[in-house]
């Protein structure tokens, strides 16, 4: 198979994390923060030490501050939900994703959300963005690259803009970390949310939540924590207060060594493998006949999520094609973000969408083009 669908996770993993997985369930079967026993005990240093890598990994200050999650839609929810409360007013992007518009709009009528628009490539304006705040506005949510179309948008100046005016900005990673350098000390993110089987090449079933001060998030689960037993009420410290039941050690394990592998390449090397291979795409693509390249043309400000239209032909039939005819794994449709759909003029149809990783290789991308031409 030819895997070019990453963006909604990346294929294949690492052998290391595979590795890490099964032996998560062979060495550290117990519950950490649960027993005293020296197994309990391993696993309790395992989760820990997962922990310093993310932290060391975003420039986070405090490991505690990590809390893990089920994937970056529950850390959304849990940050979305831990802040926001009646009366208060958000911002987020027309480009983000569901996992953020479907909460906000879950807290309406009680807060008012402000949609900050794009242009016809993805891109926003930060003079808008500060047009849209208002006295009461407590979170600004923004995607740091676009699902849909790759484009990469202005996050550092957007978090300026909200340390500025007394507001926090979380920050959506779901595309850009492990392919994009972020350091949340010092690009001023308040909060961090990411998937740990993307970029990071973890397991399904994994996510993080980075907070950089001590928040006053409300829980919206409460449970069993292994700490403060005897008290009731959800602890306060982190990453108890957000942190329940048991967690998914396997994932964790797995996580850690995708991290392991990202520091081992760098970033820097993943983004240019990435770039290569996206500019030759591009520049295939604008060769071919009713094919149009959704948002931005060039390698500049975007990354290796590159959609496109055909005139005639339906993408969903585009996708089923490739995948019969010559093993390519492609994503059709609105891919759970049908405004960013309605800023890019693809909103009746959708986009086939590519989406590059470090395991793909320019001849894969040249069998995409040849199975696309001979197709039209």
């Amino acid at each position: 198979m030819i895997y070019l669908d990453n963006a909604a996770t990346t294929w294949p993993k690492p052998n290391q994390v595979i590795e890490a997985v099964a032996n998560s369930m062979k060495y550290y079967g117990a519950n950490p923060g649960r027993s005293a026993h020296k197994m309990a005990i391993r696993t309790s240093e395992k989760v820990y030490e997962c922990r310093e890598l993310i932290a060391d990994f975003f420039g986070l200050s405090n490991p505690a501050n990590v809390v893990f999650t089920q994937n970056a839609t529950m850390a959304l929810n849990i940050a979305i939900h831990g802040i926001l409360k009646a009366g208060d007013h958000a911002i987020c992007t027309v480009m983000d994703h569901n996992s953020v518009l479907r909460p906000l709009f879950a807290k309406s009528p009680d807060v008012e959300v402000s949609y900050l628009g794009a242009d016809g490539e993805g891109a926003i304006s930060i003079a808008d963005l500060e047009a849209l705040i208002k006295p009461n506005t407590r979170l600004v949510i923004m995607t740091h690259v676009s699902n849909v179309c790759g484009t990469v948008l202005p996050v550092e100046a957007a978090a300026e803009l909200c340390h500025n005016h007394g507001i926090l900005f979380l920050l959506d990673a779901s595309q850009s970390a492990g392919i994009i350098n972020i350091d949340m000390q010092q690009m001023k993110i308040d909060l961090l949310a990411a998937p740990g089987h993307k970029g990071l090449y973890g397991p399904m079933g994994m996510g993080l939540l980075c907070i950089n001060h001590n928040l006053d998030l409300n829980p919206i689960i409460q449970g069993g924590t292994g700490s403060y037993s005897k008290e009731l009420a959800q602890p306060l410290e982190l990453p108890d207060r957000l942190e329940c039941g048991t967690l998914n050690l396997p994932g964790i394990c797995g996580l850690a060594e995708g991290i392991r592998y990202i520091n081992r390449i760098g970033i820097d090397t993943i983004g240019e493998h990435e770039a290569k291979l996206t500019a030759y795409l591009l520049d295939g693509l604008s060769h071919i006949k009713d094919i149009s390249i959704i948002g931005k043309k060039d390698t500049l400000g975007r990354t290796g999520v590159v959609s496109f239209t055909h005139a005639k032909k339906d993408c969903v039939d585009i996708s089923s094609y490739l995948s019969s005819n010559y093993s390519i794994a492609t994503r059709s449709m609105y891919h759970c973000a049908y405004k960013a759909h309605e800023s890019l003029g693809t909103s009746d149809a959708g986009t086939v969408r590519v989406s590059m990783g470090i395991f793909n290789t320019l001849s894969e991308i040249k069998i995409l083009l040849y199975a696309l031409k001979n197709m039209i």
